[in-house]
């Protein structure tokens, strides 16, 4: 019965999920790595300590998070400093999970897991909406996520456990899903 661990790396806040089949629900947070005055290095680091004491405490057998950034045509502007880190939380996360044999840690796309989580969006459709509607799904779910970090770990985790075969307890006797944005 593995233990999984879903990831949204992000400097300011990294949200997870946890889980296992022995679980009702995840376990769910977000770390602090950083603010905008913290050094790349003390960012990385800071997510391997988080990472390490999670891992004492729930050894993870398989990982999935967040491609770090999207790049090329259509892709956000962005600076260099933020490519820089985004790129460095993911290739430390992996080294992380080499060194601690983890049997399978993958990066996952962001319009992959959201599309499996939040529906279909039309194009054009604003992060920050984005970001709402994966709070909503989380909320219809039964879940009460602090940050939207929280929230997006935890479709992630649910697009995971899709691909890997396991039906999770809080989606085994969902039915429909009620539209999201419609809530009054």
């Amino acid at each position: 019965m593995p233990n999984l661990l879903a990831l949204d790396l992000s400097k300011t806040c990294t949200g997870f999920a946890l889980w296992n089949e022995t679980m009702e629900k995840p376990l769910t947070g977000s770390w602090s790595l950083g603010s905008q005055l913290t050094c790349a290095g003390r960012t990385f680091l800071a997510l391997h300590r988080n990472l390490n004491d999670l891992y004492q405490a729930y050894p993870f057998d398989i990982v999935y998070y967040e491609e770090p950034i999207a790049l090329g045509p259509g892709a956000h502007q962005t600076n260099r400093d933020t490519v820089f880190t985004l790129i460095g939380l993911a290739a430390h996360a992996d080294s992380f999970f080499e060194a601690k044999n983890v049997r399978k840690y993958r990066s996952v796309n962001q319009s992959s897991w959201r599309r499996h989580f939040i529906g279909s969006m039309k194009r054009g459709t604003k992060t920050k909406q984005l970001k709402e509607y994966a709070m909503e799904r989380c909320q219809q779910l039964g879940f009460k996520p602090q940050r939207h970090d929280e929230a997006e770990a935890i479709g992630i985790l649910s697009y995971m456990c899709a691909m890997e075969g396991i039906v999770p307890a809080w989606e085994a006797h969902e039915i429909l899903r009620q539209p999201l944005g419609s809530a009054a």
